[in-house]
């Protein structure tokens, strides 16, 4: 398996990148094959989610005049069935966040033992956020379904279907903060979900862009070409995911620097960086 070829880690070591953009840009030129490999490993915990979701589909297509009430059951079964399926998916991304930690933090090790460490850690962890997210996206999807089929206001389609989405976003960042968090700090569940929350609703214009370009793209293609769907899934799939979790990673590590990190964990700001900041060069090269 890849072991990470990073820089050592030594106190100050100048050669570090100096910035978490800097750190992205790293990553990605370096360890194209960490993300790679994260992506394809997080994929395998999809399909169960992914197989659901063709059945879904596939049964919603094949009922007769698309009948309200049919659509309506198909999708509240399907969706309960989902719920679970979401819960395998991420516990395959609690233990991609735990493999990231390691990288951004420049420490030495191999993706396959970390991994199975994160899955072995949070893995419960995992599967309960999993659950909770596919809960939301159950009472998202039926709600939507429901306020569609069932009533002919339009205004009240509109409060419905943006109501339910306002809270799918917001649900979906914080699970994503959740990750980070929880692989970050030793909290009670609650805990870390909470501060996920909170993460996500004070940066809710970052929260709604990351779920647009995730969740709202690949949504919309479905309308438009399955080709291109079947396209940026298979993206996803064998490198993107992983890109997903570098930059929820190096975004929150930001975040909990600003507002945990400053106050009560000092040792851990800037962690993985070089201590010799940009400022610095200038002052050396003007000296």
């Amino acid at each position: 398996m890849f072991k990470y070829k990073g820089l050592k880690v030594t106190e100050g070591d100048a050669d570090l990148p100096k910035t978490r953009k800097e750190l992205l840009k790293t990553v990605v030129r370096d360890d194209f094959y960490l993300l790679a490999e994260l992506s394809v490993l997080m994929f395998l915990f999809s399909i169960p989610l992914a197989l659901g979701f063709v059945w879904e589909i596939l049964a919603l297509t094949g009922t007769p005049n698309g009948e309200a009430s049919n659509v309506f059951s198909i999708a509240f079964y399907m969706g309960l069935i989902e719920i679970p399926l979401f819960g395998i998916r991420y516990v395959g991304r609690y233990a991609a966040f735990a493999v990231m930690k390691k990288r951004v933090h420049n420490e030495a090790g191999y993706i396959k033992e970390i991994f199975f460490e994160g899955l072995k850690k949070g893995g419960l962890r995992g599967f309960l956020i999993g659950c909770v997210l596919g809960s939301i996206v159950f009472v998202w999807q039926i709600a939507s379904i429901y306020v569609v089929a069932f009533n002919s206001n339009t205004w009240i389609k509109g409060l419905g279907i943006g109501t339910t989405t306002l809270i799918f976003m917001i649900a979906y960042a914080a699970v994503e903060y959740f990750l980070s968090t929880d692989n970050f700090y030793e909290l009670k569940f609650t805990g870390a979900l909470k501060n996920g929350l909170s993460f996500a609703m004070m940066h809710f214009p970052l929260s709604g862009l990351y779920f647009l370009a995730t969740m709202g793209i690949p949504f919309i293609l479905t309308f438009i070409s399955t080709w291109s769907l079947i396209g940026i899934a298979a993206v996803f799939a064998l490198w993107g995911d992983g890109f997903t979790v570098l930059v929820v990673t190096l975004y929150s590590h930001a975040l909990f620097d600003r507002y945990i990190n400053s106050v009560y964990y000092t040792d851990y700001i800037n962690k993985g960086l070089s201590a010799e900041k940009p400022s610095d060069e200038k002052e050396k090269k003007n000296g």
